[in-house]
């Protein structure tokens, strides 16, 4: 029996996910902002970057209002017209837009794991990470956007058999006729209306090729960066001044966290949703879950910073407590008791 009982709760993941996001991220700005540079270098920056680009990925998620719908010989990530406003056309544009801040995020976090191992192994190398760097580092990341745009707009838009297979399953599963929604996502296998034969699609088995390329490329570096960095951090106690370990230690544990959330709640649904179809298998209620992880998984990104990095745990803790106003009210009884 259809029902819209998924999407609507979609609906509400994302709302939180936004508001959560765009809050704690705000949080997390401006306590980046106040630490003074040489505490973190370099890193103060990336960082900053980081969560601004969260901002931008959950008003991306929020302006767009994904769905996923796997069937099984293809999946769709689409969106409900009345909730967005959009027209059909610009219902799928928004999709690869979403799709391109999915990809800008992984190549991001990358560059995140290779700054903090050059950190650690070659502080001397950091100047790769210098003003004059930024141009490089800013096409590099904005490429891979811009690869994710392409394939899931331009080769996994609409077309007049996906629009048939589509129309069909969604009037099943959601009771919505095709000028409800918009959508892009590959077919795999399709039927030849002249033959009957069951054929590969080879473009959608392409651009799902260059995604899960670009996916197991990302975190493959992730993984070498990381096992480096914590080799080199473990025989920084003999070597490294005291301070300076711990920071590091926090900063790569935060990385760590910040790593493992994003392969819960992107890498493994994603790679779920495209692996599904492929081998013809359909479970209906594992795309309802896809687009839910990924809304709400903005927000864990800076609730970690905040909590494993000692500087930010501090300057919190002393707000929620008012720690400096007290010592401004004590410093001011006690001026007056020697008076």
């Amino acid at each position: 029996m259809c029902s819209t009982s998924w999407i609507e709760l979609t609906s509400y993941a994302e709302t939180i996910g936004f508001s959560l996001s765009i809050s704690l991220n705000s949080v997390l700005l401006l306590l980046i902002s106040m630490m003074p540079k040489k505490t973190f270098g370099r890193y103060k920056y990336l960082m900053f970057s980081f969560s601004v680009l969260g901002i931008i990925y959950s008003c991306c998620d929020f302006w767009s209002k994904p769905n996923v719908y796997i069937s099984k010989n293809a999946f769709a990530v689409f969106n409900v017209l009345k909730d967005t406003g959009f027209t059909k056309s610009f219902g799928s544009l928004a999709i690869g837009l979403y799709c391109s801040c999915y990809g800008m995020m992984l190549s991001l976090l990358t560059v995140h794991f290779y700054y903090r191992y050059l950190s650690v192994t070659s502080p001397l190398r950091l100047s790769r990470f210098s003003m004059k760097w930024a141009p490089l580092w800013t096409f590099l990341v904005f490429a891979n956007s811009a690869i994710w745009f392409i394939v899931c707009y331009f080769v996994n838009g609409p077309t007049p058999v996906k629009d048939e297979t589509f129309r069909l399953e969604f009037i099943r599963a959601y009771c919505m006729q095709p000028e409800k929604y918009s959508y892009a996502g590959p077919q795999f296998f399709y039927d030849d209306l002249f033959t009957g034969e069951t054929r590969i699609h080879i473009p959608s088995f392409f651009s799902c090729g260059v995604m899960g390329c670009i996916m197991i490329l990302t975190i493959s570096a992730i993984t070498f960066f990381g096992a480096q960095t914590y080799q080199h951090i473990n025989r920084l106690s003999a070597i490294s001044r005291s301070e300076n370990k711990e920071l590091q230690k926090q900063l790569f544990k935060t990385l760590v966290i910040q790593t493992i959330i994003p392969i819960i709640f992107m890498y493994i649904p994603v790679t779920i949703m495209i692996l599904l179809p492929i081998f013809g298998l359909q479970i209906e209620s594992t795309g309802n879950f896809i687009p839910i992880a990924v809304a709400i998984y903005p927000c864990f990104e800076p609730l970690v910073a905040m909590v494993c990095i000692k500087h930010f745990r501090k300057r919190i803790t002393d707000f929620l407590t008012c720690k400096k106003l007290k010592k401004m009210l004590h410093s001011s009884v006690v001026r007056h008791s020697n008076n």
